[in-house]
């Protein structure tokens, strides 16, 4: 708990061991995918992209062509939303000591006050992220991490929790490894990056097996952007400089996969089905929704005729957006969408994130009623009732 109030991390990441692939992938495609090494000849933690696949890195951070002097200043620290986001604080130091395993994750939640956190991938958020990836070797690799979070949850599963990695290349494949991902490992939704995959964007019809299978599993379709993405539009737009990239990347991607949910009718013949909007913060929501409305007398009949919500009322039935506790629009935000309609992630253990103030900056930015709803929030996202708060419970006091 923090400060006698319910919390869900909605959106708690994790440090994927460098030995992984030598550990968990199927042999028959280790020889495709290579890691950095150390002295000892054994996988070493390396920089965004240094792991190749198919010859081809991983991650974005490979287009910059040119070493850049990089300033550190206490100023920074000094600015509303930065707070604890530098690399030169020992906030992480208790992490790295323990190489950020399963029981620093525990340590780190115990910090923050939180009851019951759901895990997302790091290294994992980039791993299959580009167009026409055999899908067999994505299915591998999903496999692989698939098989290594839940055994990493072990070590506290009525407090660890994690969302299944799936190959999205091919959506029979990512509907198998979701159903094993649930039912054989206990995942308790899915995490999927938002960009465009394969030219199938979330409205197209090629998608509906998956949405069937995450309403009947009754698990939570988990959006999740990371700038790191070969296939994103926004690496052609904005090429080498990250910082365009990566606000353009968090916001304008989620902004179009809710536009593409809504419109394109997912939330009416799925009903039931419940998505996060993770790590983008949340007052876009409420203007995209407004600018949706605008023009939904002019195209409905036309364009949309199978629509019989408003896109507000799609939004406050199917969807949650996550804050990271500093944003100075939260109570605004709250306000539009409804406090009900929001979670909380810590980011930990990323650079970016204001880990372990997050929780504190909640509750000192906006009233108690509104935080308590939004401590909760995840809760309602993945389906957790006070039966598995009680386990949690349980479990930290044994």
């Amino acid at each position: 708990m923090k400060d006698g109030l319910r919390f869900v991390d909605s959106d708690m990441h994790i440090m994927e061991p460098p030995d992984l692939f030598e550990r968990y992938l199927d042999p028959k495609f280790r020889h495709r995918v290579s890691v950095p090494v150390g002295l000892d000849g054994r996988p070493s933690r390396g920089t965004a992209g240094s792991i190749v696949i198919d010859g081809l890195p991983t991650s974005d951070a490979d287009l910059q062509q040119y070493r850049k002097r990089i300033r550190r200043s206490s100023a920074y620290a000094t600015q509303l939303l930065s707070a604890s986001r530098l690399h030169d604080t020992d906030r992480l130091a208790f992490a790295v000591e323990r190489d950020y395993d399963a029981q620093a994750q525990v340590m780190g939640m115990d910090l923050e006050g939180v009851d019951i956190a759901v895990l997302y991938p790091t290294t994992g958020l980039s791993l299959i992220a580009r167009n026409n990836l055999d899908p067999l070797l994505s299915l591998a690799i999903c496999q692989a991490y698939n098989n290594w979070i839940h055994e990493f949850c072990q070590y506290s599963p009525d407090r660890l929790k994690f969302v299944a990695m799936l190959p999205v290349h091919d959506v029979h494949l990512a509907c198998k490894e979701l159903v094993r991902g649930v039912r054989e490992l206990g995942a308790v939704g899915s995490f999927i990056r938002p960009n465009l995959v394969n030219g199938h964007y979330w409205h197209s019809n090629y998608w509906d097996p998956l949405y069937k299978l995450h309403e009947e599993l009754n698990v939570t379709w988990g959006f999740h952007e990371g700038v790191a993405a070969s296939y994103s539009r926004f690496t052609e737009l904005y090429g080498e400089n990250r910082f365009y990239r990566h606000v353009a990347s968090h916001w304008i991607e989620m902004q179009q996969s809710l536009i593409a949910m809504i419109i394109g009718g997912v939330f009416e013949f799925y009903p039931k089905l419940r998505v996060g909007f993770l790590e983008a913060q949340n007052s876009w929501a409420p203007g995209l929704l407004s600018r949706i409305e605008w023009d939904y007398p002019q195209y409905r009949d036309s364009h949309a005729p199978y629509l019989s919500l408003t896109p507000r009322e799609y939004f406050r039935r199917n969807c949650w957006a996550a804050v990271e506790g500093s944003e100075p629009e939260i109570e605004a935000t709250a306000g539009l969408i409804g406090a009900d309609r929001m979670c909380i992630s810590t980011d930990y253990p990323h650079f970016d994130s204001n880990f372990p103030h997050v929780s504190e900056n909640l509750l000192k930015n906006v009233p108690r009623k509104i935080a308590e709803q939004i401590l909760v929030g995840g809760a309602h996202l993945y389906g957790f009732t006070e039966a598995d708060f009680k386990k949690a419970d349980a479990a930290r006091a044994a």
